[in-house]
C-alpha cells in the first residue's frame, strides 16, 4: 500500500521548514512569493492531501460552516443556500445543512449537534425560540452571521432585504392600479421579515390616505395550508378584497390554489402579488406579480462576511455590520391593467 504523504515530505521536497509549510499551505502568518512557490510545487509532486480531522484537532478547525434555514424547499432559500455553498467551496470549507421547519425545538437540537461536531462558524435563519441560545453562543465565541432576519440586540454581521420597501412598492402598485381593498397574508408573528413586510402594507395604505381595514389582515405564518384558509376567509367576507399580496412563496402558492378551487378569475375578480419570485413564477396563468429578493446575492455576502470573522480580518467593515439589499417588484399580467373608473367608485 502507497504511503501516504505527509507535510514533513513537504517541507523536505520543498527546502523549508515544517512550520514554514504548514503556514503556506494553511495560508496565514508571512511567507515570501517564492517560498509558496516552493512548497505548493512540492505538494503538487507529491500530491499531497493534507489530513483534515488531524489539523482540526491541532488547530481546532474542520473547515465546515453549519447552515440553518427554515425551509430548503422555497427557491428563496435553495438559493441562498448555494451562494453560502458556491463561496465556501471556493475557499476550502465545506457545508452542513440544516431544515429548522420553524420548529425552535428542531433547530435548538441542530444548533447544538453543529457546535458538538466543532463547525467554525454559523448561517442561521433564526426562528422565534432560540435567540437567548444564539446570543449565549456568540458569547461563547461561536462566529455567527444572520440571514434573512434580525436579532435585535445581537450584534453580528446581518444580510437581509429592504422588507418594508418591497412591500410598500408592491401594495402602492396595486392602489395605483385603483384597488382600494387590498388583502394581505402575513407571515409568523414575532419574526423580524413579517413585521416588515406588514410595516410596508401599512405604510402604502397610509400614503394613499386609505384607512386600514383589521379584517383584511390575515395570519398565514409561511405555511402553504394556513395561507389556503386566510385567502378562503378573505373570500367569505361580506365585502371582500379585490386585490390580495401574500408574503412569502410557500403562502402565495397555497393562496393561488384557493383562488383556482373557488373559481376566482385573475385578475379580473382578485389581482395578486406575492413577495418572492420563484422559478414557477411566470409559468402560472396568469403570470405572477412578484417582489425579487436577490437570494444568492444574500448567501454569497453571508459567506464572505462569515470568512472575514473566522480570518479575523476586520479592515475595512466591523464585523457587527447590517447589509440590507434591494427588492424589485417585477411585474407580470396577475395584476391586470388599471381598474375602470365604474370599479373605482364601487370601491
Amino acid at each position: 500500500m502507497r504511503q501516504r504523504k505527509t507535510l514533513k515530505d513537504v517541507a523536505k521536497e520543498a527546502g523549508v521548514s515544517v512550520s514554514m509549510a504548514s503556514r503556506v499551505l494553511g495560508n496565514y502568518g508571512y511567507f515570501s512569493e517564492e517560498t509558496r512557490s516552493k512548497v505548493l510545487k512540492a505538494a503538487e509532486k507529491l500530491n499531497y492531501k493534507p489530513d483534515v480531522i488531524a489539523r482540526g484537532l491541532k488547530t481546532r478547525q474542520t473547515k465546515a460552516i453549519g447552515v440553518i434555514i427554515s425551509d430548503v424547499v422555497t427557491f428563496f432559500f435553495t438559493t441562498l443556500v448555494r451562494g453560502v455553498e458556491d463561496v465556501a467551496s471556493q475557499n476550502g470549507y465545506s457545508v452542513i445543512l440544516c431544515n429548522s421547519d420553524e420548529d425552535p425545538t428542531k433547530e435548538r437540537e441542530y444548533l447544538l449537534a453543529l457546535y458538538e461536531r466543532g463547525v467554525d462558524g454559523l448561517i442561521v435563519s433564526p426562528s422565534i425560540g432560540n435567540h437567548s441560545y444564539l446570543k449565549k453562543l456568540v458569547r461563547g465565541g461561536m462566529p455567527l452571521v444572520l440571514v434573512d432576519r434580525r436579532i435585535r440586540g445581537l450584534k453580528v454581521p446581518t444580510v437581509t432585504v429592504d422588507n418594508q420597501t418591497g412591500s410598500y412598492e408592491a401594495v402602492n402598485y396595486l392602489i395605483n392600479l385603483g384597488h382600494r381593498r387590498i388583502g394581505i397574508i402575513t407571515g409568523l408573528k414575532g419574526v423580524t421579515t413579517s413585521e416588515e413586510r406588514l410595516a410596508g402594507y401599512k405604510r402604502a395604505l397610509e400614503k394613499n390616505h386609505l384607512s386600514l381595514d383589521p379584517e383584511l389582515i390575515k395570519e398565514g405564518d409561511y405555511r402553504r395550508e394556513k395561507a389556503q384558509e386566510a385567502t378562503q376567509e378573505l373570500l367569505r367576507m361580506k365585502n371582500p378584497p379585490t386585490a390580495l399580496f401574500v408574503c412569502n412563496e410557500p403562502m402565495t402558492s397555497g393562496a393561488l390554489l384557493t383562488l383556482r378551487e373557488n373559481k376566482v378569475k385573475i385578475p379580473e375578480e382578485m389581482a395578486i402579488i406575492g413577495f418572492d419570485d420563484p422559478i414557477w413564477a411566470p409559468l402560472t396563468e396568469p403570470p405572477l406579480t412578484a417582489v425579487r429578493q436577490p437570494s444568492y446575492s444574500i448567501g454569497t455576502i453571508a459567506c464572505q462576511a462569515l470568512l472575514q470573522k473566522l480570518r479575523k480580518n476586520n479592515r475595512g467593515r466591523p464585523l457587527h455590520e447590517e447589509i440590507v439589499l434591494k427588492p424589485k417588484l417585477i411585474v407580470r399580467q396577475s395584476c391586470g391593467e388599471k381598474l375602470k373608473e365604474q370599479a373605482l367608485k364601487l370601491n
